[in-house]
């Protein structure tokens, strides 16, 4: 009975998610006409460079110097400043269609994995607390609007997300039931998503020690850690095998390192892409030897500017220090208007007072469950905290790179929110049998 009771459960979950995401991006993709919306950005140029080419590449941007619009040239160059999960299912999807079809097409397949994401919350929600608690953390992770609106958007957080949470999923389940199978299953989500993103790259040494503290001898506790962490990296292993073969050296999963850390700390940064007056970043700071780097590898040509950032950073620790501070409150929280785009300005109004409950209640929950489970909510805090941390040192980008963790956050708000209704439930039925 139980079980026919979450089957349900999961399928009133999944629908109903997936309905209103339908419907959101058939009202958004009718209704606003902002060619934005559209955009895919540089996953869609390696996606129609692998149709084109049949390489993982980009067109080479033609400049001399800064301020002079960049043009795309014929010529290309291998790229990894993208990981390959996103991209390939654009290409995939573009080589079926490559006209409106495939916008609509890309948004409905993120619409199922968001609804699926809903499903996986749930049961995270069901696996640490109990079943009121994650009904709460479905039905908020339905509704929710940062969810809803990077649905439709060629954006790949949404997929990211999925992988993520599925991952953090199966090490709990691992947790009750540490077969081979589910230390397999474990290390090759871990491994797809990382092909999704490298930001969870300082996850991974807490997710090792979260491993070592499951139940077990010492020889048990290792051959955990070995099997789940050699998984992952054979799962990734084609990616680093063919980003050494390219640049002969092994860039960190991504080519973008250098120019994340210039755009964060240099003499003029703000800890966003823009400068107090509204402007790009990039336009006023990348410096002339960067531009000139596009006949360069991009190893080559990030590395010039890592270079730069390191200078910067010894030179001026406490200026560092302080951006690290203001880096952190800005992703956990919002920066300034001025340091946002039009459309940052706008999700910040939609999403402020629905993030700052999220963000509050889970807090507290996190506190509360600490007492109760300090092993598990030192998994799912690895998360949030490592993420946060690799930001806070970087730049902050746009509101969805803190997406991958607020289903975390979601889950532990739930647990809150169960809390209070629990107390207030006994309170109130203590009165009614004085």
């Amino acid at each position: 009975m139980v079980i026919k009771d979450k089957k349900k459960i999961m399928l009133v979950i999944f629908i109903a998610a997936l309905l209103l995401r339908i419907i959101f991006i058939i009202g958004i993709g009718v209704v606003v006409k902002n060619p934005l919306l559209k955009e895919d950005f540089e996953y869609g140029v390696i996606a129609r460079s692998l149709i084109k080419t049949g390489r993982y590449s980009a067109p080479i941007l033609e400049v001399s110097g800064r301020g002079e619009p960049k043009k795309e040239t014929h010529n290309y160059r291998p790229t990894g400043n993208q990981l390959p999960f996103y991209p390939l299912v654009l290409a995939m999807v573009y080589s079926i269609s490559s006209n409106q079809l495939s916008f609509w097409v890309v948004t409905f397949l993120q619409a199922i994995i968001s609804a699926l994401t809903c499903i996986v919350i749930y049961l995270i929600g069901l696996k640490l607390f109990n079943r009121k608690a994650a009904m709460i953390a479905g039905i908020i992770s339905v509704i929710y609007p940062l969810f809803l609106i990077h649905t439709a958007r060629i954006v790949p957080e949404t997929f990211f997300t999925f992988w993520l949470s599925l991952t953090a999923l199966h090490l709990l389940l691992l947790k009750d039931v540490p077969s081979l199978k589910h230390q397999l299953i474990s290390g090759i989500l871990l491994g797809i998503t990382l092909l999704n993103s490298n930001v969870i790259v300082p996850v991974i040494p807490f997710i090792g020690i979260w491993l070592f503290w499951l139940a077990g001898t010492w020889k048990e506790k290792v051959k955990r850690v070995l099997l789940v962490m050699a998984t992952a990296f054979l799962i990734v292993s084609p990616w680093v095998i063919r980003n050494y073969i390219v640049f002969k050296e092994f860039p960190l999963m991504k080519t973008t390192s250098g120019i994340n850390l210039c755009l964060g700390n240099n003499p003029r940064a703000t800890g966003t892409f823009f400068l107090p007056t509204g402007e790009p970043m990039e336009d006023l700071i990348l410096t002339e030897a960067w531009y000139k780097g596009h006949a360069l590898s991009e190893t080559k040509q990030d590395k010039i500017l890592y270079d730069e950032a390191m200078v910067y950073v010894k030179e001026n620790p406490q200026h560092y220090a302080r951006l690290i501070l203001k880096r952190f409150y800005y992703f956990t929280w919002f920066p300034p208007d001025n340091l946002l785009s039009k459309e940052g300005r706008l999700y910040k109004k939609l999403f402020k007072i629905p993030y700052g409950f999220i963000l509050m209640s889970s807090a507290i929950g996190i506190t509360l469950f600490l007492k109760r489970n300090s092993r598990d909510t030192f998994l799912l805090c690895a998360i949030i905290l490592s993420v946060v941390a690799l930001y806070s040192i970087f730049i902050v980008g746009h509101v969805r790179y803190r997406m991958p963790i607020e289903p975390y956050m979601i889950i532990f708000s739930a647990y809150t929110i169960n809390a209070i209704f629990e107390k207030t439930s006994a309170h109130y039925f203590k009165r009614g049998q004085e």
